[in-house]
C-alpha cells in the first residue's frame, strides 16, 4: 500500500477528506480511522489475488467522493455554537453591568461593581474555547485546588479538640461548596464502572458532606442547599440517562436515601427549623428594622402597592414612615421605629440622643439612626438593605412597575429554556453530566434569588447569575456558564475518557 507516499491515491484521498474538517485536532484520528478502513478493504482484495495497485485503485473508487465524505463526517463532528444561549447570555449581562452602574450612583458599597463584569466576561470567553479541554486534561490537579479549602477545615476541625491548640477553622466561602458540585460529579463518572470504587466514594464523600454541613458556618447557608439540589439532580439524571451503571430501582433509592441523610442536618436541627420557619412565614420572626424578615416583608408590602405600568408613587409621609418602620412597628412597639439623627448640632443634643440610645439598648431594642427627613426623603432611603445587590428585580418593578420587571423576569427564564436546551442535545456522557450540573447550580441560584425578591428569603442571599454582580461571584457563574458553553461546543469533537482515576474529594 502506498499510503506513505505523498502523492499516492490513498494519500491524496486522505488528504482530500481531511482537508474538510473544520477542527484540526480531530484530523489525525479520523485519517488513521480512514486508513486502517482502506488497509482491511485492501488486504480483502489482495487475498483474491488482485494486484496492490489495482486493490488500491478500487478501494479509493469504491469509497466515493473525498470532498463529500469530508463534509460528512465534518458535519457530524464539527464544534458546535449555541447563538441563542450567547445572545441571551450576553444580554443579561449587559442588564447586568448597566444595573451595577445605575447603582452605582445610590449606594457606595457598590464603588467597583461594574469593573467586575469586565474580567468575568473574558473568563467567560475563555472557558468556552479552552474549559471542557482542560477539565478533561487536569482533573486531578482541579480537584485537589477545590477540595483543598476542605481538607483544610476538617483537619483544623480536628486540631481544635485539643485544647493546646488555638486556631480557627479556616472560612470556606459560598462558591467553594458551589464548585465542588461539578467536580463530585466528574468523579462519580470516572468510578461508575468500578462498583467498589463507587460504593467507598459514595460513602466517604456522604460521611464528609455530613461533617461539612454539619459545621455551624454552613448549617444556615444558602450555599449548602444549592450544592445539595445541584449535586442530587445531577445524579438523577445521569440515572435517568444510564450513564451511571446498575439497576435504576436500586441507584434512585440510594441516592434519596443520601438526599435525606444530608437534608436532614439542615431542616431538622433548630437552625434548620428556624430558616424554614422565616422562609416560609417571614411575619412570625420579625424583631426589628435590621432583619432579613423585616426586609421580606418590607419589599411585599412595596410591591402590593407598585402599579402596573409605572412605578411605586408615594407621598414624603408615606415614605418617611416606611424609612424608619413606624409602618409596621407603630400599632406593635413604637420603641423599635428608627431614630432621627438628624439636628444633632450642640453638645448637649448629642448627650440627650446619646442617652436615649444606651436607655433602648438597656431594653434589648437597637433601632437604626435616621439620616433624612420628611422634605429630603427619596425612594431609596426606604428600600430594603443591599436593595443594590439582592433586589434588583424588585427594585426594577417598584422604580418602573411590574410590566418592566415581569420583562426581565421573562429574560431570565428564556435565558435557562435556552441553557438547558443546549445542554439537553449534549451527547457525552460526561460532557453532558457536567454541563447539567453547571446549570443545576445556576438555575438554584437564580430560583432563590427570585423567591427572595418576592419576599421569601431562604437563609443568606445568593447572587442571581449575570444581573446580580456579588463581585467575585460573577467571575465564578461566568466559570459555571463557560464550562456549559464548552462541553457544548466540544461535545461531537473530543473522545471523552473512560478509565482514570480522579483525586476524591478531601
Amino acid at each position: 500500500m502506498n499510503k506513505d507516499m505523498d502523492n499516492s491515491p490513498v494519500s491524496n484521498f486522505l488528504n482530500e477528506v481531511t482537508d474538510q474538517i473544520s477542527y484540526k485536532p480531530l484530523r489525525p484520528a479520523i485519517r488513521q480511522e480512514l486508513e486502517d478502513h482502506i488497509e482491511d478493504r485492501m488486504e480483502e482484495y489482495e487475498s483474491q489475488g488482485i494486484s496492490t495497485d489495482d486493490a488500491e485503485r478500487q478501494v479509493i473508487h469504491g469509497m466515493g467522493d473525498a470532498v463529500i465524505i469530508g463534509t460528512e463526517l465534518n458535519e457530524a463532528h464539527k464544534l458546535q455554537k449555541a447563538p441563542w444561549l450567547a445572545v441571551t447570555s450576553a444580554l443579561l449581562l449587559l442588564i447586568g453591568f448597566a444595573f451595577s452602574s445605575y447603582m452605582f450612583g445610590t449606594s457606595s458599597q457598590v464603588a467597583s461593581g461594574p469593573l467586575y463584569y469586565i474580567p468575568g466576561g473574558i473568563l467567560l470567553i475563555v472557558t468556552s474555547l479552552k474549559g471542557y479541554p482542560l477539565v478533561i486534561r487536569y482533573r486531578k490537579v482541579l480537584a485537589l485546588l477545590i477540595c483543598s479549602p476542605y481538607a483544610a477545615k476538617i483537619i483544623s476541625a480536628l486540631l481544635l479538640h485539643n485544647a493546646r491548640i488555638r486556631i480557627l477553622p479556616p472560612t470556606i466561602s459560598y462558591f467553594d461548596l458551589i464548585l465542588v458540585s461539578p467536580m463530585i460529579i466528574v468523579i462519580l463518572y470516572s468510578l461508575r464502572l468500578k462498583r467498589k470504587n463507587f460504593l467507598i466514594a459514595v460513602f466517604g464523600g456522604t460521611l464528609l458532606g455530613l461533617i461539612i454541613i454539619n459545621s455551624n458556618e454552613f448549617l444556615s447557608d444558602t450555599a449548602a442547599i444549592i450544592f445539595i439540589l445541584s449535586t442530587f439532580t445531577t445524579i438523577c439524571f445521569m440515572i435517568h440517562r444510564g450513564i451511571l451503571i446498575g439497576r435504576k430501582r436500586y441507584l434512585y433509592s440510594g441516592t434519596i436515601t443520601v438526599l435525606v441523610l444530608l437534608g436532614s442536618s439542615l431542616f431538622l436541627t433548630e437552625s434548620g427549623q428556624y430558616n424554614i420557619k422565616n422562609f416560609l412565614m417571614p411575619q412570625s420572626s420579625v424583631h426589628s428594622t435590621w432583619d432579613d424578615t423585616y426586609n421580606s416583608i418590607l419589599i411585599q408590602e412595596l410591591l402590593s402597592r407598585t402599579s402596573l405600568t409605572h412605578g411605586l408613587e408615594l407621598s414624603s409621609e408615606e415614605m418617611m414612615n416606611y424609612g424608619t418602620g413606624a409602618w409596621y412597628f407603630a400599632s406593635r412597639d413604637p420603641k423599635k421605629i428608627d431614630i432621627d439623627a438628624i439636628g444633632i448640632h450642640t453638645d448637649e443634643q448629642h448627650q440627650e440622643f446619646e442617652d436615649k440610645v444606651n436607655d433602648l439598648k438597656d431594653q434589648g431594642y437597637f433601632p437604626k439612626y435616621v439620616h433624612f427627613t420628611e422634605e429630603n426623603v427619596t425612594l431609596w432611603d426606604i428600600l430594603p438593605q443591599h436593595y443594590h445587590n439582592n433586589y434588583l428585580i424588585a427594585v426594577t418593578i417598584i422604580l418602573f412597575g411590574w410590566l418592566p420587571g415581569l420583562a426581565l423576569i421573562g429574560a431570565i427564564v428564556l435565558f435557562f429554556v435556552f441553557l438547558f436546551s443546549c445542554i439537553n442535545r449534549i451527547h457525552g456522557k460526561l460532557a453532558s453530566s457536567l454541563a447539567f450540573c453547571c446549570g443545576q447550580c445556576l438555575l438554584w441560584q437564580g430560583v432563590f434569588y427570585l423567591l427572595g425578591n418576592f419576599g421569601y428569603q431562604y437563609s443568606n442571599f445568593p447572587n442571581l447569575p449575570m444581573i446580580s454582580e456579588g463581585r467575585v461571584s460573577i467571575m465564578f457563574n461566568m466559570l459555571l456558564l463557560g464550562l456549559i458553553f464548552s462541553a457544548y461546543r466540544y461535545d461531537r469533537v473530543m473522545e471523552e475518557p473512560v478509565d482514570y482515576k480522579p483525586v476524591a474529594p478531601a
